[in-house]
């Protein structure tokens, strides 16, 4: 049985973009297809100085075909840039089926390792708020493992909203979606900031951040209003992007389709905007940015949400 991993051979390359097309040459013919999101945002990690060496190697099998890592040398290839990776060589024939296929660990498992605790929800949740709107979602955008150090220390900076979203949202949060929860996290963080700095945003609501996020979490996922604090809620013309949003989610579940998509998760942002600050709307147009201020910028909402009760 060892005997046909006695020729393996492995070190670590610096591969320059030369090398990279000479390796792509030896690519095998029924290679999956190039994904072209995978490949762009490889090349935009190495472009910000942010691609690093990781486990995950450059595979050759006995016949000198490569077996593995098409887009990370494809990417080496079109951004010029000579980057750092482990390289196997006669590995066996029948590797290149499995490539791939393995259950690989998840993003808030590496970051529970490396000692924060997360959840796969809350994981999701606090990428959605950080990203930009475009071609991706939030998961999409920061999904690899150089990330993981961003993430939870922005997740540090907000868990106790997540913490309390969990224990007063009427709906059981797990069955929440992820877009809905990053959403009301980035009204509750700007609300705060623009409070606490003075910057006198006027609203056309008379509601604190935790009372608007928590509005918002009951519109966008029952479609009605519910108490908070022991206070009623109506939902009035201020609140209207959040039923818009939940009507648009409906329609997309009775098109056995999901809201979980870029346009959706572009136009769920903008909702919540217009729901932060009270804009009655009859429609919601997908925006080009994001209309909120940049989510990772903003300084921690703990220290407030243990002073006070908003």
């Amino acid at each position: 049985m060892t005997s046909i991993y006695e020729k393996i051979d492995y070190c670590l390359e610096f591969i320059t973009p030369e090398k990279a097309q000479f390796y792509l040459e030896k690519n095998f013919e029924n290679n999956r297809k190039i994904s072209r999101n995978n490949l762009e945002e490889l090349k935009r990690e190495m472009k910000n100085s942010r691609f690093i060496l990781s486990d995950s190697a450059i595979c050759f099998d006995t016949d000198g075909i490569l077996v593995n890592g098409q887009h990370r040398l494809l990417a080496v290839v079109q951004t010029g840039m000579t980057q750092p990776f482990l390289v196997v060589k006669n590995m066996p024939t029948k590797s290149k089926q499995i490539m791939d296929v393995g259950k690989s660990r998840c993003m808030s498992d590496r970051i529970t390792i490396s000692g924060v605790r997360i959840s796969r929800r809350d994981c999701a949740t606090i990428r959605h708020a950080m990203a930009n709107i475009g071609q991706t979602t939030g998961t999409e955008q920061y999904a690899r493992p150089c990330h993981d150090a961003l993430v939870s220390e922005t997740y540090l900076k907000h868990n106790q909203f997540l913490y309390l979203m969990s224990k007063v949202c009427p709906t059981n949060t797990s069955r929440v979606r992820s877009f809905f929860l990053g959403a009301a996290l980035k009204i509750y963080a700007e609300m705060t900031y623009n409070n606490q700095s003075g910057k006198n945003k006027k609203y056309d609501h008379s509601m604190s951040p935790k009372e608007r996020a928590l509005h918002w979490l009951n519109i966008v996922t029952t479609g009605m209003a519910s108490p908070i604090d022991g206070i009623d809620r109506d939902i009035k013309p201020c609140d209207r992007a959040a039923q818009i949003i939940f009507n648009k989610s409906c329609d997309a579940a009775l098109k056995r389709s999901y809201w979980s998509s870029a346009d959706a998760f572009a136009l769920t942002v903008r909702a919540a905007h217009h729901f932060m600050v009270g804009l009655d709307v009859q429609y919601i147009r997908t925006p080009k940015d994001d209309p909120f201020r940049d989510f990772i910028e903003l300084p921690s909402t703990n220290k407030i949400m243990t002073m006070t009760s908003n």
